[in-house]
């Protein structure tokens, strides 16, 4: 088991990628913070892997609100001691054409798209820091962004700006030991 008793952060985990990186981790030996806004979804998959014999808990929360991500932080650490990794993995789409996305959704597209992965990056970081063991976040982006499609332009162009690699942040954080 490659990450026996690891703690995991994934967002987005209620369906899709996000769902299977989720059950990946967790038969692999994570403990597995199961994130998402939908409680039916978020708690099927963390019931289906507590049915497998793994350890997981649904976790609702806006990841693309700071004091939303605050809390899910503290609030994963009280269940399960630690954070080793994060996978941001979250995104949307209402799969609309670009001409009639209003400038209301398209900021709600990049919050959860983009912004999510700047606050979930930032408090998970200071989280590991303060633990002093380091650890791994990945985010998830789409090269779908360099590609047409005319109902789904809204979420690609996020996707491909998305920062696959959080390399930069560490030259931030190597002060704190981090990276």
């Amino acid at each position: 088991m490659k990450l026996r008793d690891q703690v995991a952060i994934v967002t987005g985990a209620g369906r899709n990628i996000g769902e299977e990186i989720a059950k990946l981790f967790a038969v692999e030996g994570a403990r597995v913070a199961v994130v998402d806004m939908d409680a039916a979804r978020g708690g099927r998959v963390a019931a289906e892997i507590r049915q497998s014999g793994g350890d997981a808990q649904l976790f609702l929360a806006d990841v693309s609100r700071g004091s939303d991500v605050a809390e899910l932080v503290h609030a994963v650490v009280a269940r399960f001691g630690r954070i080793d990794i994060l996978v941001n993995n979250v995104a949307i789409s209402d799969n609309k054409h670009i001409l009639d996305i209003s400038e209301e959704e398209w900021d709600r597209v990049l919050a959860v798209t983009l912004k999510s992965q700047f606050l979930m990056g930032k408090h998970v970081a200071a989280q590991m820091v303060a633990q002093g063991t380091g650890g791994r976040i990945v985010n998830i982006g789409s090269t779908s962004g360099f590609m047409g499609g005319a109902a789904q332009s809204p979420i690609r162009r996020p996707r491909a700006a998305s920062p696959t690699s959080p390399a930069p942040w560490l030259h931030s954080w190597r002060r704190t030991g981090f990276g």
